[in-house]
């Protein structure tokens, strides 16, 4: 028996929403990002068109190859050193480029689900949405995880 595909933890802000540093957030179920973009990119189908471009921060993710074909589509994938660690740039065939929030996947229940409201209501850099919402610690706070870069202060 094969479990159903999972959607997408993902709060996109509406289109009739006050604008916000972030157009939505994301909260991925793993640190592997080939893995999870799939069902990203089906999820922000109708928002962008046909997502063709992501762009992430490989020092977090490691490198991804520069493409991959999500149901027939190719996505080109770039990473970029200078990008936020806690975000995504995702561009489509539609105008424009939506900026997501990524909620570390090992925050617990109700930080990520704060966190992914936080994306579309607030304006505040990404570490600070997401060390209010208690996802990641912040840079004061001791050093009580070691192993997992998400929890690490940067």
């Amino acid at each position: 028996m094969t479990n159903p595909p999972r959607s997408s933890r993902l709060n996109l802000r509406a289109d009739t929403a006050p604008p916000s540093r972030f157009d939505g957030g994301w909260w991925p179920r793993s640190t592997d990002l080939a893995a999870e973009l799939p069902g990203l990119a089906r999820d922000l189908a109708v928002r962008t068109g046909g997502v063709t471009r992501i762009r992430y921060n490989p020092d977090n993710w490691g490198l991804l190859a520069r493409h991959m074909t999500v149901d027939g589509r190719v996505v080109r994938l770039e990473g970029f050193t200078r990008l936020d660690p806690y975000s995504l740039r995702i561009t489509g065939t539609a105008p424009g480029v939506l900026c997501l929030l990524v909620v570390p996947p090992d925050a617990i229940e109700h930080t990520g689900y704060a966190a992914l409201a936080a994306a579309v209501t607030q304006n505040g850099l990404s570490r600070d949405i997401l060390a209010a919402c208690g996802a990641i610690r912040t840079a004061d706070e001791p050093a009580t995880f070691t192993g997992h870069w998400w929890r690490a202060s940067r």
